[in-house]
């Protein structure tokens, strides 16, 4: 039995959907400058919308994945099979994790110059935290 106490619905919530919203959000604010250096261009048509969808639609994403993965622990505890929840948890996380690791490296600008930017650095470990939490989580309800 897992340690963490992430069965408490107000730390669940915190850790998915809160925690990978507010890492993206931060990732924005911390590495703006290298992402204008590196991607932005003044006048280009759609400039805006590339941001906007990592700032708007990936965190409504990230929502709507939130409810189908409490509906899936809903299940679990009222009797549905382990094996079949599992099929349907496991990619739903896996792309909730993968969608928020886009929208993260997006914002870096220069996702590789961890030892040359301290923004980006921090931004990953943001990020690793984050989402280590998130699969232990995931691991939680897996296992019950």
């Amino acid at each position: 039995m897992s340690t963490l106490k992430t069965r408490n619905p107000v730390i669940s919530a915190l850790i998915f959907p809160l925690a990978p919203i507010a890492v993206i959000y931060l990732s924005h604010m911390l590495c703006r400058e290298i992402w204008l250096a590196s991607y932005y261009v003044p006048g280009e048509d759609g400039g805006e919308a590339e941001p906007a969808m990592a700032l708007i639609g990936v965190p409504f994403l990230l929502l709507v994945g939130s409810l189908l993965l409490g509906s899936l622990t809903w299940l679990n505890n009222r009797g549905s099979p382990r094996w079949l929840t599992a099929m349907v948890r496991v990619p739903l996380a896996s792309f909730a994790l993968l969608l928020w690791l886009i929208a993260t490296i997006f914002f870096m600008g220069q996702a590789e110059a961890v030892f040359s930017h301290w923004q980006v650095a921090s931004a990953w470990l943001a990020w690793l935290g984050s989402a280590g939490m998130f699969v232990l989580q995931q691991w939680d309800r897996l296992c019950r």
